[in-house]
């Protein structure tokens, strides 16, 4: 027999045995409570949201349109975490304190169970895009860790970015498409044998979440966009009288004059941009496209918004115009954030680290009487404006490269192998490239505006950035030592107690 023809019979056998399976599989009339009966099926839904963090009328609104395959109450609690947290033990411990309906009152469980019926969603929040996802299950609602560690990633892109609400949306409609899901409609099924159009309906569900969760993007880039834009007309005539008081021979109004010769074709070509994109229907703004030009009609009204600031500013100093402290107070903004910010970093771990943390602060104290000194000089008019915005400058300067130092030896004092000290790397350039690509540059710090968008390390994007790559560091451990994929299961100090259930960190 030739290999077609064996080909042939296999598919034919194959599918035989679908369809003859088909028979027994109960019609959408028989089956009263299947997520694709038409039934949402949501009982109740319950939001404690202790970090703040969620769109109460949007969560609910998404949870209205999610349907279940069984009757199912959701309850969903979110809380400030930290990375230590093990939070299926403070799911738990909030849930004795604050909600005992979660817990199973049937004698026959002993409190050892979460209560029939409900799916629970707690979201630890660590940090922007930093934190733990755990879901808990009834006994009747229970999934594999397989099933589990699925939901639990719908949600991970989201909360990657910040977007809690979003994310938790995700998880709900995963957990849904997951909990009591017949086993006609397992996707393993439709994959393998490709009938029914199965895959399909699955395939056109994320399509549809996909277009809009693009939209909302689109939406978002959009409105922030038109803010910034609404903001440089406001400020269009005085942004124009301002540029031509800038003095010729100052190396730093000569940069931004040099801003300012693009200034109002950019403004122009932003203007009938928005015009553009307000006129997109539907269809068009569910496009990745879309969402591109939109992010970019953003920057670019970022970019002007910061620009006509750092030119009025720059004409109230190098004109000692009213209003020239409050500029110069704008110049000196940025450093003394980031010197705030030194405090925060860690400086946990050997000697090593507790030393450069040390020469860290000691930078700092002598940047804050570098600026203090500056601005005296300035006002007495012993130095001039080019000087004294050297000053912030090389300042700046300086603390970007001890921060880089700092984090070599944070990564080798934390990293075990070379590849985690890499992730380390990753993140924290990551970190950096993102506060580059969309700080606002506003407030009228002339350097942020006219300087190579990578010369400053912001203290506070650094922070994000080490966080992250210990983050990765830990989840990669955790999941080389775990034999369920991620998931973390278990409830110190829980008695008993032994709930379906588990967390996994984003």
């Amino acid at each position: 027999m030739n290999r077609l023809s064996k080909i042939a019979r296999l598919g034919s056998a194959a599918a035989l045995l679908v369809f003859s399976s088909l028979a027994v599989i109960p019609s959408a009339s028989a089956q009263g409570t299947s997520a694709q009966s038409g039934a949402n099926n949501l009982v109740s839904v319950s939001i404690d949201d202790e970090a703040l963090v969620l769109n109460d009328e949007k969560l609910r609104d998404a949870l209205a349109e999610i349907s279940f395959y069984e009757p199912t109450k959701v309850a969903i609690y979110t809380r400030e975490g930290e990375y230590s947290d093990d939070i299926n033990t403070e799911t738990l411990s909030y849930a004795k304190s604050a909600h005992p309906e979660w817990i199973s009152a049937d004698p026959e469980d002993y409190g050892d169970y979460w209560a029939d019926g409900y799916f629970i969603i707690t979201l630890s929040v660590e940090g922007p895009g930093d934190g733990q996802i755990g879901t808990y299950f009834g006994e009747d609602r229970k999934v594999g860790d397989g099933q589990m560690q699925s939901i639990h990633e719908a949600g991970y892109e989201d909360f990657n970015q910040a977007w809690w609400t979003d994310g938790v949306i995700a998880v709900a409609d995963k957990g849904a498409a997951v909990m009591n899901r017949p086993w006609y409609k397992s996707p393993a099924l439709w994959i393998t044998t490709g009938v029914l159009g199965g895959g399909a309906g699955v395939t056109a569900g994320a399509v549809l979440l996909v277009r809009a969760h693009r939209r909302q993007s689109f939406a978002a880039e959009l409105s922030a966009g038109s803010e910034h834009l609404t903001r440089v007309t406001m400020d269009l005539e005085v942004t124009e009288l301002s540029a031509r008081t800038l003095p010729t021979g100052s190396r730093h109004a000569a940069d931004l004059e040099r801003r300012f010769a693009d200034f109002t074709e950019k403004y122009r070509t932003s203007f009938d941009e928005q015009q553009d994109l307000q006129a997109m229907d539907k269809k068009a703004r569910s496009s990745s496209a879309a969402v591109q030009r939109a992010k970019k009609f953003r920057e670019t009204a970022e970019e002007l918004d910061a620009t006509d600031d750092a030119i009025t500013a720059a004409a109230a100093l190098y004109t000692r115009s009213a209003t020239w402290e409050d500029a110069w107070r704008a110049q000196t903004a940025p450093i003394l954030e980031d010197l705030d910010e030194l405090g925060n970093l860690s400086s946990e771990g050997e000697e090593k680290l507790q030393s450069a943390f040390a020469a860290l602060q000691s930078f700092g104290e002598e940047a804050r009487a570098v600026v203090a000194r500056t601005g005296t000089e300035l006002k007495a008019e012993r130095i001039d404006v080019d000087t004294a915005l050297d000053r912030l400058r090389e300042l700046r300067e300086r603390l970007t490269a001890r921060l880089d130092e700092y984090a070599k030896v944070q990564i080798e004092s934390y990293a075990e192998t070379e590849s985690e000290r890499e992730q380390m790397r990753d993140k924290l350039r990551e970190a950096r490239s993102a506060n580059n690509r969309s700080r606002t540059r506003g407030g009228g710090s002339i350097l942020d505006v006219i300087s190579p968008a990578d010369l400053f390390w912001r203290v506070q994007a650094y922070n994000v950035g080490y966080s992250s790559g210990v983050s990765a560091v830990e989840s990669s451990r955790q999941s080389a030592s775990s034999s369920s994929g991620g998931i973390s299961h278990g409830y110190s100090g829980g008695g008993s107690f032994s709930g379906s259930g588990g967390s996994s960190r984003f």
